[in-house]
């Protein structure tokens, strides 16, 4: 090994034997975290819990019925600890909820029967109404227990008058549809019946814009048939008159006189 080698060997080594040293947080079961997915494995999904620590999620609770995997490299994730491995230090996950991306449209995710429902910011859900009050609605999201998929709808969001008695409007066990506007940090869900609407006549006014566009496109498009007469001429070779015979200079034959 040169000289020149040695300094550089020996920062990296150190750099490895810091880095093995740095104390890692230990985490408890139960604890709410919000991670990001680094990397998908044939049958776990890992994320980054930070201070170059790892957590992991089983692949089938972050897949559909299908199988298919809901999320990808870069999702964020809010999650809680199932439980540390004690001998390897290693995290297991479960997911809670999907942060929507600031530059992509919010995808709902379906989980599979067999595991709980995710939340997904921007997703359409369905819900019952387990409580009203004067601020607004709670609501337990379809496929969920308890309270981490009971999310309330601000007396703001229903889409009713202001200052309306809710209670008048809604019932309790009301099955509705509603978006999910936020999940907070600490599980909180954000509800809106008023931004549901907004996106269907949103997504209706798309569709008539482009029936609307197609029609045009369509009328503007000549029409097969006949055409006029003009039309059925244009490009068909006529051929030139035959020229006229030269007429006969023999004089006719007279028949004789009786």
């Amino acid at each position: 090994m040169s000289s020149n080698e040695a300094p550089s060997e020996s920062f990296a080594s150190l750099f490895e034997s810091q880095g093995s040293q740095m104390q890692r947080r230990k985490y408890h079961t139960g604890e709410n975290v919000e991670v990001t997915i680094v990397l998908v494995a044939r049958e776990a999904v890992f994320a980054d819990l930070g201070g170059k620590q790892e957590g992991m999620f089983e692949l089938v609770d972050l897949s559909d019925d299908d199988g298919n995997l809901q999320v990808k490299v870069g999702s964020r994730v809010m999650a809680i600890v199932g439980g540390v491995d004690r001998e390897t230090g290693q995290v297991r996950l479960k997911p809670v909820a999907v942060k929507a991306e600031a530059d992509a449209e919010p995808v709902a995710i379906q989980a599979q029967k067999t595991s709980a429902a995710l939340i997904v910011e921007g997703a359409r859900i369905k819900g019952t109404i387990t409580g009203i009050e004067r601020y607004g609605l709670f609501v337990q999201i379809a496929g969920t227990k308890d309270r981490a998929g009971r999310g309330l709808v601000p007396a703001q969001e229903t889409g009713t008058p202001r200052n309306a008695d809710l209670k008048k409007l809604f019932a309790v066990g009301q099955e509705l549809e509603a978006k999910i506007l936020q999940v907070a940090p600490d599980g909180k869900i954000r509800l809106s019946i008023t931004a549901l609407k907004s996106d269907d006549e949103r997504a209706d006014l798309t569709a008539y814009q482009k029936a609307e566009e197609k029609k045009r496109e369509a009328a503007d498009k000549p029409a097969r048939g006949f055409g006029t007469l003009g039309d059925l001429m244009k490009g068909v070779k006529v051929a030139p008159p035959a020229p006229a015979k030269p007429a006969s200079t023999v004089a006719p034959k007279r028949k004789p006189a009786r």
